[in-house]
């Protein structure tokens, strides 16, 4: 099967027409904001509808003011309509709005295999990622500089 590359801006009409309707849709992540949990050009998201309140560690794909499309966590609720989301592997809070969001993350494939937002290991994974949300930066920022000095230590 061949794989073919859309840019989100020229998707996301069709994106938010299946979603309007109710479907689902079902998207390749890129970028590095949400690992450790899912690996660009690799791992896939399920996408649906929002059909009830947002909360706190639900995943969701919003449109920035600019235009972007974002895949990112709700760290913090600050009223029914705002939200404060981050990347898992961010530290630098973003507000967010309800009409914002264009879908909700119900399940995942991470290494090519299926998981659902419900399952323990990844309840777990989301209650410890969004506790540390106030000391993730230091706890990111000691990650990438061990991992560079053990690279040039192997070398």
């Amino acid at each position: 099967m061949q794989t073919v590359t859309i840019p989100m801006e020229n998707l996301a009409q069709v994106l938010q027409l299946q979603l309007d309707r109710g479907g689902t849709a079902t998207l390749t992540v890129t970028g590095s904001s949400m690992m450790p949990m899912l690996h660009s050009h690799t791992d896939t998201v399920f996408l649906v509808p929002v059909t009830a309140s947002l909360k706190k560690k639900d995943l969701i794909l919003y449109r920035r003011e600019n235009g972007k499309y974002v895949l990112h966590r709700i760290v913090r609720q600050r009223s029914r309509e705002a939200f404060i989301c981050s990347g898992d592997n961010q530290w630098e809070p973003e507000t967010v709005y309800a009409h914002q969001a264009i879908g909700l993350v119900n399940g995942f494939t991470r290494k090519g295999k299926r998981y659902s937002v419900e399952h323990l290991g990844y309840r777990i994974y989301v209650w410890f990622w969004v506790a540390i949300f106030p000391v993730r930066r230091p706890l990111i920022w000691m990650r990438r500089h061990l991992g560079l000095m053990l690279k040039t230590f192997k070398t």
